[in-house]
């Protein structure tokens, strides 16, 4: 029970044997000799003191010849569930709250730093109050105390092995877990997205017991409640995620260990607490069995993914199962050593294996997306070349289909323009070589029709006013000869719903032959030609005749059928005071 050292700065030394008690006291008890149990650590309670549980004292000499002058430390690296330390009656360290809601410090170590002058020469003694509960585990670990500064390093690496690690995995799995739940609400039928983010959910849940020293408003027995069964929830949504994953469908299976999922921890909840941990062992009997329908479910549809993620995460998760089998083990059967569960070490390789898997596919995806952007991109210039070329083709055919269209209507317009001048010319000369007159009228005519055909090719046919302008010239000659004035007026630029030089040309033609009947029978004095937007308009004073009974020779025919190839309404009034004809569009 003693442990003599006959330097005070000599290095650290191993405590592993000494006396036990069960007491309630608050400081170490002075209770005689033969209440004290000899113990040698690790001492685990369900060994050495099955179905007991509360607070437990241990105690321990430590003999030295000087008392040292610097700081001490003890360094405790197990224990269950928390402990406070004295040194010859006195405090030097606490792991927090002994009563509801306790601290818990199952998962980390503990390292008390004192004045060395708590120590003197001779005998020293070393009392330890250890908060445990039965049927868990509980107990002590061997301890060492010795100069802080020998101590300092083995604890600072334990404390990042069990406290660092555990909160640098439950802030990535967490983060991670957030993330592609975002991606799952923005694609809810990536199922695969949820599954991890609920795996990651349940898997920070219980990483969390490793590095949270205080839970506010859980006792004890609701903590490691909720501990154990996120560890349930974990596999079985692990199980969801590979089911989807692989792309298997088995809803009676999933159906079924929901189920147990769901009904077997709260059970659990109805048995003693003493027995609580242990139902979890026998419960995990059963998500054991999942780990290994999972592992055979990854190797027998390893073809339906790539090799490299098949076997990530075929290894990965038999890491996973294998820690939890050493879990697994300690919750059903206890060991003279204080327990150290490993598990969250194998959940977060899984959890780092499948967002690994889960970046490769989003990386292929957006390399699958690059090319059939770069590939639409090429379709795009080649279909756009393509229709440029079509494009200028069929500028090219209409071009030519515009001269082989333009060729016709001069070609029609000289054959029954021009060319019917001509040949009336030409009859009148062969019948009646004598009579120049009539034939100096007709060949007037044709020239007064080429003139017209000259100014339709030569301007704009969206100008009418200007096309018009060039006719008044002739039809005031024209006018003149047979005794009228003519008034012109134009009140706005004219234009026709299909402006074009073959309609501007049909146009003048309706003018001039309305003209040349005006000089040809009306016996006019005055006529009146206006012209707007949407209309045009010729009227004259002269004898007028019956729009009724006058029977119509073939001008009057001729001009509707203009009229209408032009599409302009032409409308016909006539009595003793004049005739009328009013165009409009």
């Amino acid at each position: 029970m003693g442990l003599l050292l006959s330097d005070a700065k000599a290095e650290s030394q191993q405590l592993d044997h000494g006396e036990f008690i069960f007491d309630q006291s608050q400081t170490p008890p002075a209770l005689p000799q033969f209440r004290w149990t000899p113990i040698q650590l690790p001492d685990n309670w369900d060994l050495s003191h099955p179905f007991r549980g509360g607070f437990g004292w241990y105690r321990f000499s430590l003999t030295l010849d000087h008392s040292p002058d610097d700081l001490w430390a003890i360094y405790l690296p197990h224990l269950s569930v928390n402990a406070r330390v004295f040194i010859n009656g006195q405090l030097v360290g606490s792991g927090g709250s002994f009563t509801e809601p306790v601290s818990h410090n199952s998962y980390r170590p503990l390292f008390f730093v004192f004045p060395g002058l708590l120590l003197h020469a001779g005998e020293n003694q070393i009392a330890l109050n250890l908060l445990g509960y039965a049927q868990e585990e509980s107990g002590l670990g061997t301890f060492q105390i010795g100069p802080a500064t020998a101590l300092k390093p083995t604890y600072n690496s334990l404390y990042f092995r069990a406290v660092i690690v555990p909160t640098i995995s439950f802030t990535l799995l967490l983060l991670l877990s957030f993330i592609l739940f975002i991606i799952w609400l923005r694609r809810r039928h990536e199922t695969l997205y949820l599954m991890f983010a609920l795996c990651g959910g349940f898997c920070t849940l219980y990483t969390a017991v490793f590095f949270i020293q205080e839970v506010p408003w859980l006792t004890h027995h609701q903590w490691l409640w909720m501990e154990l069964t996120a560890i349930m929830c974990y596999i079985y949504c692990l199980m969801l995620l590979i089911h989807r994953f692989v792309k298997v469908q088995r809803p009676s299976l999933e159906k079924f260990f929901l189920i147990y999922t769901i009904v077997g921890p709260f059970l659990i909840l109805l048995i003693p607490p003493p027995y609580l941990f242990r139902g979890f062992g026998l419960l995990g009997l059963g998500y054991s069995a999942i780990s290994l329908y999972i592992l055979f479910t990854i190797y027998r549809y390893r073809h339906q993914c790539l090799p490299s993620e098949t076997w990530l995460l075929f290894f990965s998760i038999l890491f996973s199962a294998l820690t939890g089998y050493h879990d697994l083990a300690y919750m059903l059967h206890a060991q003279h050593e204080i327990p150290v569960f490993i598990f969250y070490w194998g959940s977060t390789i899984l959890g780092i294996a499948i967002a690994f898997l889960l970046l490769l596919r989003f990386d292929r995806s957006l390399i699958l997306f690059e090319t059939l952007n770069r590939d639409l991109n090429s379709m795009v210039a080649e279909k756009s070349r393509t229709l440029a070329q079509s494009y200028q083709e069929r500028q090219t055919l209409e071009m030519r289909q515009a001269v082989f269209g333009e060729r016709e209507r001069i070609m029609r317009d000289l054959h029954d323009g021009l060319g019917g001048y001509l040949v009336s010319a030409l009859v009148q000369a062969e019948r009646h070589p004598p009579l120049l007159v009539p034939l100096q009228q007709t060949l007037r005519s044709a020239l007064e029709d080429l003139r017209l055909m000259i100014d339709s090719l030569d301007g704009d046919p969206t100008d009418l006013a200007t096309q018009m302008g060039s006719l008044r010239e002739r039809l005031e000659s024209l006018m003149e000869s047979s005794g009228a004035v003519l008034h012109w007026q134009v009140e706005d630029s004219p234009r026709l719903p299909f402006p074009s030089t073959s309609n501007t040309l049909q146009l003048m033609r309706m003018v001039q032959e309305i003209f040349t009947n005006i000089a040809k029978h009306s016996h006019a004095c005055h006529v009146f030609f206006s012209v707007g937007a949407h209309h045009l308009e010729i009227r004259d004073d002269g004898e007028g005749f019956d729009t009724v009974t006058t029977r119509p020779g073939r001008g009057l025919p001729h001009l509707y059928r203009r009229a209408q190839q032009l599409g302009i309404t032409l409308h016909i009034s006539s009595s003793s005071l004049g005739t009328t004809l009013h165009l409009t569009w």
